[in-house]
């Protein structure tokens, strides 16, 4: 009896191990094979659109189909970069959202839906708008009308009320700046900027006049006004044009002007043009518009500064610079992008875009989005003519709006007028003219919509250890700047998560240091 129970148990002890071998060795057999992956390996392709596993290359044989969570946000936006570029956009807006917090809500609305009917308001304010008119019409009672429009914006007949009560009480200054603020307000709005060109006209200001027409065309593409305003842009422009052709005729120094400007432009000089050199007269060059003046510009910059030679770089800031460029609407210009060897975080234009952007902008930027939304303000800056106006305000108008005598007659180095360009401060409008058409531009272009306002935000942590050149010696700070764009990019619905760029921004990055 002993015997067999042991035998019995010896019988039941071998089993169990046999069966715990056996389960070892399918455990084996099913364990996971190890793959290896570099830190920051490019994937090169995806399973499916809608999947957003990527496929694993390191190990052909078993093309294992891997996921793995990024480690820190660099990896994360590399991943979402390529899967945006692979169309899988709900894959790549969940992982941008990891990394991109969302705005922070707003109490005031700097773009307030219009009201241009005075029976859209309420009855209380619609009697207080009575009340406003009856007072406007008393000149001691301005004041009223300017209050109205303060505490209701929103009101599109408040503003142009105002800017024509100005008008007739001879503030025309005033009554620019309050039609000015009410296409900011409101870019879409064709009534207001049809106002304001009409004001212009009136005061043959015909290039702020073309600018203004032109900008409506440039934010609205798709309007059905868009054509007509293209139209008075161009006829704004050639009235500005045969304005100086005929001043300069009255003058009776056309010929010399137009042939010295010929040969500063063209490299093909008579003796008058060898006996000035490099010097230019400001009525032909004006003359030659804006693509002729930036091309000497130009010309005078790529002699002055260090430009970066590798190619690689060059390139890279040319085929984002193209990407803004060919959505802007100005197919009379030739675009040309430089990069300059200054630390400093800026970027500037010239006339008929002619771009220069520091290695210092390239180095402190986070992403091709940011360093796109630079280049597309610059960009709106050049389209919207606001470096042109500059030169002709500050060299050949005098405040009568006369071309300045001396301006004609006298040799003006092309230095001068550079310096004069490149050192002067945009106005505030022509700021908000060029942040409104960069963004609309960077978003259609694929980019990161909020490219231009994290560059601000780049700008703003790093003032003051950026140079006296930096991006602020020449673009007016505001306290209000990034929340105008977030509202933009809000107020639009444009999309903030598309593409960043981050892995080729830090390989160019790297190319520079």
């Amino acid at each position: 009896m002993k015997k067999t129970h042991k035998l019995f148990t010896l019988t039941l002890l071998l089993v169990t191990l046999m069966k715990i071998g056996f389960s070892w060795q399918i455990a084996i057999a099913h364990q996971p094979q190890e793959t290896t992956r570099k830190t920051r390996s490019i994937p090169t392709t995806v399973e499916t659109e809608t999947d957003p596993r990527i496929t694993n290359f390191d190990n052909p044989e078993t093309n294992t189909t891997v996921y793995t969570e990024p480690v820190d946000n660099y990896e994360t936006l590399v991943k979402a970069d390529f899967l945006y570029q692979q169309g899988d956009r709900k894959a790549a807006e969940k992982l941008y959202r990891k990394v991109k917090a969302p705005f922070e809500s707003h109490q005031n609305t700097m773009f307030p839906d219009p009201i241009n009917n005075a029976e859209n308001l309420s009855s209380e304010i619609q009697t207080q708008w009575e009340k406003t008119k009856k007072a406007a019409d008393k000149k001691d009672n301005l004041e009223m009308l300017q209050e109205f429009v303060a505490q209701h914006p929103e009101f599109v007949p408040g503003h142009l009320l105002l800017a024509k009560t100005l008008q007739k009480n001879k503030k025309e200054k005033e009554a620019f700046q309050v039609l000015e603020k009410a296409a900011s307000l409101f870019p879409y709005s064709a009534e207001i900027v049809e106002v304001h060109v009409k004001a212009l006209r009136k005061e043959k200001d015909y290039l702020k006049a073309s600018i203004a027409a032109r900008q409506f065309v440039l934010v609205n593409p798709d309007s059905p006004e868009a054509e007509n305003f293209q139209e008075i842009a161009d006829e704004n422009f050639n009235k500005f044009h045969n304005n100086i052709k005929g001043q300069m005729l009255g003058k009776g120094i056309f010929g010399t002007a137009l042939r010295v400007g010929s040969c500063a432009l063209l490299g093909n000089c008579d003796v008058v043009g060898i006996a000035v050199g490099e010097a230019i007269k400001m009525g032909g060059l004006m003359l030659q518009g804006e693509s002729g003046l930036g091309s000497q510009a130009a010309k005078f910059y790529k002699k002055k500064l260090t430009l970066v030679e590798d190619k690689k770089v060059v390139k890279y800031i040319t085929n984002i610079g193209n990407s803004i460029a060919e959505l802007m609407g100005r197919d009379d210009f030739e675009y040309e992008f430089y990069v300059v060897r200054d630390d400093s975080l800026n970027a500037f234009v010239l006339p008929g875009g002619k771009v220069f952007v520091n290695t210092g902008a390239i180095l402190n930027t986070n992403s091709e989005a940011e360093l796109a939304g630079l280049i597309a303000h610059e960009v709106a800056h050049a389209v919207l003519s606001h470096g042109f106006q500059r030169i002709v305000t500050n060299n050949l108008y005098d405040s009568a709006g006369q071309i300045i005598s001396e301006a004609l007659k006298t040799d003006i180095p092309i230095g001068n007028i550079v310096t004069n360009l490149i050192g002067l401060q945009y106005s505030r409008s022509n700021e908000r003219q060029a942040d409104l058409l960069g963004t609309r531009v960077l978003a259609t272009a694929g980019y990161a919509a909020d490219g231009l306002r994290n560059f601000m935000v780049t700008v703003d942590k790093k003032d003051g250890n950026t140079g006296p050149l930096s991006f602020l010696s020449t673009h007016p700070a505001s306290d209000d700047r990034v929340e105008y764009l977030e509202q933009l990019i809000e107020h639009n619905g444009y999309n903030r998560y598309a593409f960043e760029g981050v892995e080729k921004h830090r390989e160019i990055q790297e190319n520079l240091k």
